[in-house]
């Protein structure tokens, strides 16, 4: 991102007019062309038209044939190995940019079969793209001794490269033959399918049945509106959405599992065809990641459930003066009455600008720039088919800022959420202007630093603030919740998806029975005796 893209994002924020979203009430069953404009992200900061998309998508399909025809010469010189490494570098981003187009149109419209041919345009075009290129470090490891040192000291513009050969060097006993990865690399749309398969059915094709709210009115449950009402200050209303919520699940278990299955067999022939021992060490290899940290982290959490999460749960039951074991429709809600637990939007933007201000001034200004959703970075609320929770993506083209998709419902957790997904932002925005392109993305390992640091810094100030004690010890109970759910539940799932990959290496099919049994099994270590599962609470993982 340039320095004058960059003054101009931060003047925005001194400029543009807060607009005023206190009235607007958001409903997951509103139909896309209802929700205002001003609410909505702006796709054309990509491209500003569908034929500006098609331009360059033709353009990068022409490059293929050209970046093709370097296998062979990457060893020729430094000059044509800087070529062929800048050209893929251009398409990779132009790339970018093509995908987040039809991903900022189709995510918030998931029933929409043109934009899901768009997607399936770039999707191929991808593929393409990688098979053309899929020769490079197969031949960049054939290469003499030396030949990539000499080189790097023959080229100065070659230097910046030097990490990236060695990282390529080090994934050598994990690389394929040119004809093998080639192949390989043709395999990426049809890997991708079970992904797809799920998540049509969950944002799109799966109904929930109606609930009855806390005014008495009858409304539709929906996966995005989930997370609201299982928060509800009634409980009925909480065990209304927890009991429709995991009953509709149910319904479609065998399917999810099989989708999951079709995953699992995809990771599978990775670890067999690149050579690695399991498929947490194809994971995590690419990050140089020792699998052992992935085990110290669940072998830690374990250890301490019993002084830990276990007496969370316990002081859940105290606190709200349960007769009985914690169930699902009292884990999600505060513990306490008298919070306020509504928040608008533009309040939400007002408590992360004050909020946020140790991280400095213009920090500040750019969080003030991508909450205004006058400038294109967010799209607010939820809509019917709407792709439900919420995400960063940085994967932009040239000199465009990130994204974030929300569905923002007036919570708390919605603050957190916008606090959260600012985090990853503003770490995508500066990783973009402050690195060199080859190495502006990060590792799963590093995402989420900025992200729960954001939370941390928000919550710190909203309890400095607090006067009352009521509030203040229900932002305390935020801030367990923000423990459970970032560490324990994060752990609860990780150690899921390696118990039930360990499962798949030893040839078993995934199935629903062994998926809900693995769950139950470990919500049961996890919360501890004073938790006790509903019927159908094992399906959560669906």
């Amino acid at each position: 991102m340039t320095r004058l893209v960059r003054g101009l994002i931060l003047l925005s924020a001194l400029l543009i007019a807060l607009p005023v979203f206190a009235d607007y009430i958001p409903d997951p069953t509103t139909p896309r062309s209802d929700i205002p404009k001003e609410y909505q992200w702006k796709a054309s900061h990509i491209y500003a038209s569908l034929e500006a998309w098609e331009a360059d998508l033709a353009k990068v399909e022409a490059l293929v044939p050209d970046l093709a025809a370097y296998e062979g010469r990457l060893g020729e010189s430094a000059s044509t190995l800087y070529e062929f490494i800048t050209k893929t570098e251009d398409a990779v981003q132009t790339l970018y940019g093509l995908y987040r187009y039809t991903g900022n149109l189709a995510d918030v419209d998931m029933a929409n079969a043109e934009y899901q041919q768009l997607q399936g345009r770039v999707g191929f075009l991808w593929q393409n793209f990688g098979a053309a290129v899929s020769f490079s470090d197969p031949e960049f490891l054939a290469l003499p001794d030396g030949t990539i040192d000499g080189f790097l000291a023959q080229k100065n513009e070659l230097k910046i490269y030097e990490q990236y050969f060695n990282n390529i060097l080090r994934m050598k006993a994990h690389t394929l033959s040119k004809a093998e990865e080639g192949i390989l690399s043709m395999t990426g749309q049809v890997r991708g399918v079970p992904n797809d398969v799920s998540s049509k059915l969950r944002n799109v094709d799966m109904k929930f049945p109606n609930i009855v709210n806390e005014m008495g009115e009858s409304v539709p449950l929906t996966l995005a509106g989930f997370s609201k009402y299982r928060a509800s200050k009634s409980y009925n209303v909480r065990k209304q959405a927890t009991d429709a919520f995991f009953n509709t699940f149910r319904q479609y278990e065998n399917t999810l599992a099989a989708t999951l299955d079709g995953v699992v067999k995809s990771h599978l022939m990775t670890m067999k065809l690149r050579n690695y021992d399991s498929c947490l060490e194809a994971s995590l290899t690419g990050d140089d990641i020792s699998p052992a940290t992935y085990n110290m982290l669940i072998e830690t959490i374990n250890n301490n459930l019993e002084r830990t999460l276990h007496k969370y749960v316990a002081l859940r039951k105290k606190v709200m003066g349960l007769d009985g074991p914690v169930t699902f429709p009292n884990l999600y809600n505060s513990m306490l009455e008298g919070m306020k637990d509504n928040y608008s939007y533009d309040e939400c933007r007002q408590l992360l600008t004050e909020g946020l201000k140790p991280l400095g001034k213009e920090y500040v200004e750019l969080i003030k720039t991508g909450t205004d959703p006058a400038n294109g970075w967010i799209d607010i609320y939820p809509n019917k088919n709407k792709r439900t929770g919420a995400y960063s993506s940085g994967l932009v083209a040239k000199d465009v800022h990130p994204f974030v998709l929300h569905n923002y419902n007036n919570t708390l957790d919605a603050v957190f959420t916008t606090a959260h997904e600012f985090g990853h932002a503003l770490h995508s925005y500066y990783s973009a202007n402050e690195q060199p392109f080859v190495y502006s993305s990060y590792t799963t390992f590093l995402a989420e630093i900025a992200s729960t640091c954001n939370e941390s810094i928000l919550l710190n100030y909203m309890l400095k603030k607090e006067k009352d004690d009521v509030k203040k010890l229900g932002l305390l109970n935020k801030r367990m919740e923000n423990i459970r759910l970032t560490i324990f539940r994060q752990t609860l799932f990780a150690e899921f998806e390696l118990r039930f990959h360990e499962f798949a290496e030893k040839n078993n099919t995934l199935t629903a029975e062994f998926l809900n049994g693995l769950y139950a099994d470990l919500i049961t270590k996890y919360y501890g005796p004073d938790f006790e599962m509903g019927e159908n609470d094992e399906v959560e993982w669906a």
